[in-house]
């Protein structure tokens, strides 16, 4: 039965190299101008680099990048407010702040057509630093356990050790819905918490509130980091490295 699994999937891979046949069952698009990396799995972002996309800017002074400069800026300050001054009726407004910049850069960018490769590269940055840092300082406060710290940056970073091979084939690891469901649910669970933590009117309901949306958030982000991992297991048994690829066209 292996033989004949492991024949399967040799076909499966003869027949796509050549555009003719399917991958893992599916569908797959036959290569485009010679390049096969241009071919891939469903569940993978193609390789775009040769799409029609508008053309990003390389101004670095644009209101959007300013946003996003300012969100890095206030990172510290937030853990200052927190872990310093004991302050969470301060921090609470510097995690506000925080979590509107992140709507707006990416809005005001997309709607006055603003959109940089400075742009592309700060705001994820940014994005990272906060899921990073704000739960760190909110074990050290004790406002959360930190195993749960300990099992979100094991996620992350076992998805980062699995970039490379991507880069290697040529294609971007398409984002699901589930990881982004899952960073929304997150990211609202640290301002109920610190809300919880300010003395504001309904305070307590506000930390209960905060802990279903953290657990759950927690919940939907292993699920998608394991949709995540097995996406580049896929990907890694279908698709060829770029050089190897070149080395059997050859």
């Amino acid at each position: 039965m292996n033989a004949a699994r492991e024949g399967r999937r040799e076909t499966d891979l003869r027949e796509w190299r050549t555009g003719e046949g399917r991958v893992l069952g599916a569908r797959i698009p036959p290569p485009r101008d010679g390049h096969l990396s241009a071919a891939v799995p469903p569940g993978v972002g193609p390789d775009r680099s040769g799409d029609d996309e508008p053309a990003l800017s390389d101004r670095f002074l644009t209101l959007p990048n300013v946003i996003s400069l300012g969100r890095i800026a206030l990172i510290p300050v937030l853990v200052v407010c927190i872990l310093v001054w004991d302050d969470p009726r301060l921090g609470l407004w510097i995690l506000g702040a925080l979590v509107v910049s992140d709507w707006l850069d990416g809005k005001i960018a997309r709607l006055w057509n603003m959109r940089s490769t400075w742009g592309e590269r700060l705001d994820p940055i940014a994005d990272r630093l906060l899921v990073a840092v704000v739960p760190v300082v909110f074990a050290v406060a004790g406002y959360i356990p930190v195993w749960l710290v300990v099992v979100l940056l094991v996620r992350d970073a076992l998805l980062v050790a699995t970039l490379p091979l991507y880069r290697r084939r040529g294609i971007d690891p398409e984002v699901i819905y589930l990881g982004k469901a899952a960073t929304f649910a997150l990211f609202w669970s640290f301002p109920l918490l610190l809300a919880g933590k300010a003395g504001v009117p309904g305070g307590e309901g506000l930390w209960i509130l905060g802990q279903a949306c953290l657990y759950w958030g927690v919940g939907l982000y292993l699920w998608s980091g394991a949709i995540y991992l097995w996406q580049a297991w896929r990907v890694a048994r279908a698709v060829p490295p770029k050089s190897s690829a070149s080395a059997r066209i050859d």
